[in-house]
């Protein structure tokens, strides 16, 4: 398993009891450390310093027999859709879908509490995403549309999404590790600004530094040149 998602199972085994007071503002303090609740959505900011990697976790607070969904975020654009089957072996019990959004425009994933207790997060290409403190569920991507499915193995992760601005890369699903932790597999790559998407081999993008972990191989206007190179029928 990759690193992003060890680190995703072991946060996912912790879920906090506490609650915070609803506001209706990010917190506009980089990356200082959070733990804290809203309804039935805990939150967990942490700066990783060794890795200068900021990252968001939304949990439910009250999972059944660990059978649930959650939400990662981090400042290199990684958007994880984690799902949990049950108890047991994590590479038998847990499967992503994970994906980058891009540009890059904020420094780190920031997030809000509103007035009725509903958690937004901004990510870090400027989309946000709103999830209900009533249920869990998510309530909308913007800007763009996104669809949920409930809990199952035979869905792909159960979150689907299309934006309206900046383009992405769809790692697909994968169980017990993180889709592009496989250099040899596909991704998809979509342009708010095209329909056509384009399919590229994960170690044309990433590096692998080991076996559990990765990174972005182009950042910024390298990887916007990279991706007009290797996909001219996206516009970005």
């Amino acid at each position: 398993m990759t690193t992003h998602f060890l680190k995703k199972v072991s946060l996912s085994l912790f879920v906090f009891l506490g609650h915070l007071s609803a506001k209706a503002e990010f917190t506009n303090n980089k990356c200082a450390d959070v733990l804290t609740a809203s309804g039935e959505i805990q939150i967990n900011r942490q700066w990783d310093i060794e890795k200068g990697l900021c990252f968001i976790d939304i949990h439910p607070r009250n999972p059944v027999d660990s059978k649930y969904r959650d939400y990662y975020f981090d400042n290199t654009g990684n958007f994880m859709v984690f799902n949990s089957y049950g108890n047991g072996a994590p590479s038998q019990t847990t499967a992503a879908r994970d994906f980058y959004l891009f540009p890059i425009t904020e420094d780190y994933p920031d997030y809000s509490i509103e007035e009725n207790g509903d958690v937004v997060v901004k990510m870090v290409s400027g989309h946000q995403i709103k999830f209900s403190a009533k249920d869990f569920s998510i309530q909308s991507l913007t800007p763009g549309s996104v669809s949920e499915k409930p809990l199952s193995e035979t869905n792909k992760g159960g979150v689907e999404f299309n934006l309206k601005s900046g383009f992405w890369i769809d790692g697909g699903f994968k169980k017990g590790a993180s889709p592009f932790s496989s250099p040899t597999a596909k991704s998809v790559i979509h342009s708010a600004q095209s329909l056509k998407s384009c399919t590229l081999t994960n170690k044309e993008f990433l590096t692998y530094q080991n076996k559990y972990d990765f990174i972005m191989t182009y950042q910024k206007e390298k990887l916007v040149n990279f991706l007009k190179l290797k996909c001219p029928q996206l516009q970005f």
